[in-house]
C-alpha cells in the first residue's frame, strides 16, 4: 500500500498484511485506509468469535441454525440492521437528581419526568416520521449512518448500532439529569460518555 504524504511510515503495509497497491491520500484515507485497519485490528476477536461459535470448526453452524431465517440469527447475535424510535426508546432509562438534589432554582422532579417522557420521547418519534416522510432523503441517510436516530444512537453509546434487546438483555442508555454544581456551567450543553452509555443533560443551565 502507497501513501502519499498522510503518513510517511513504512509499517503501514505490513500492518494490513495485504499487498493492496491503493494510493492512500487524504481523500482515501478515511474510506480505504481506517476501514481495512479496523478490520485487521479486531482479527483476533473474530477470530475467536468465529472459532467460539462454531467450536474451532467442530460444530455446523449453517445445519445448526438452518430452520431460522438468516436475518433472526443476526438480530440476536448481533444487532438490528435499522434502528426505530421504539427501538430507541425501549433502551432509555432515566437517572433524575444526579450529582445532588433539587433546590427552587432547579428543576423538579416532575419536571424531570415531563421532559423525559413527553420531550424526549416525542422528539425521537417526530424526527423518524419526519425522515420517513421523505423516503429518498431517509434511504440515503441510512446508507451513510446519518439518520437522527444513527446519529443519536452513535452520540450516547459510540456504537453504530442497537444491539439486540434478546441477546443484551443488560444494555441500556442512561439519561442522566446532573445538578453537580461543579459540571454545570451558563454555557453547558448536554454531553454523552459512551463509555457508559450515559446522555447527561445539566439541569442547572435551563431556566425552563
Amino acid at each position: 500500500m502507497k501513501l502519499d504524504g498522510v503518513l510517511d511510515v513504512m509499517t503501514i503495509g505490513d500492518l494490513l498484511c495485504d499487498d493492496d497497491d491503493t494510493l492512500i491520500t487524504s481523500d482515501s484515507y478515511f474510506t480505504k485506509l481506517l476501514p481495512k485497519y479496523l478490520v485487521h485490528s479486531r482479527s483476533i476477536a473474530l477470530d475467536a468469535l468465529r472459532e467460539g461459535l462454531t467450536l474451532n470448526g467442530l460444530v455446523n453452524i449453517p445445519v445448526q441454525f438452518c430452520a431460522l431465517p438468516f436475518g433472526v440469527v443476526s438480530k440476536i447475535a448481533f444487532s438490528n440492521p435499522t434502528i426505530s424510535a421504539d427501538d430507541v426508546i425501549a433502551f432509555l432509562e432515566p437517572r433524575y437528581n444526579a450529582g445532588g438534589e433539587c433546590n427552587d432554582k432547579q428543576l423538579a422532579k416532575e419536571e424531570q419526568e415531563y421532559f423525559f417522557n413527553n420531550i424526549l420521547k416525542k422528539l425521537l418519534k417526530e424526527k423518524e416520521e419526519e425522515e420517513h416522510e421523505d423516503k429518498k432523503k431517509q434511504d440515503k441517510d441510512l446508507e451513510t449512518g446519518k439518520s437522527f436516530l444513527s446519529r443519536f444512537v452513535s452520540f450516547c453509546t459510540g456504537l453504530n448500532y442497537l444491539p439486540h434487546r434478546i441477546g443484551n438483555p443488560d444494555f441500556s442508555i442512561i439519561v442522566e439529569f446532573n445538578f453537580d454544581p461543579d459540571e454545570c456551567a451558563p454555557e453547558s450543553l448536554p454531553i454523552a460518555h459512551t463509555c457508559v452509555n450515559t446522555l447527561k443533560i445539566h439541569g442547572l443551565v435551563y431556566n425552563n
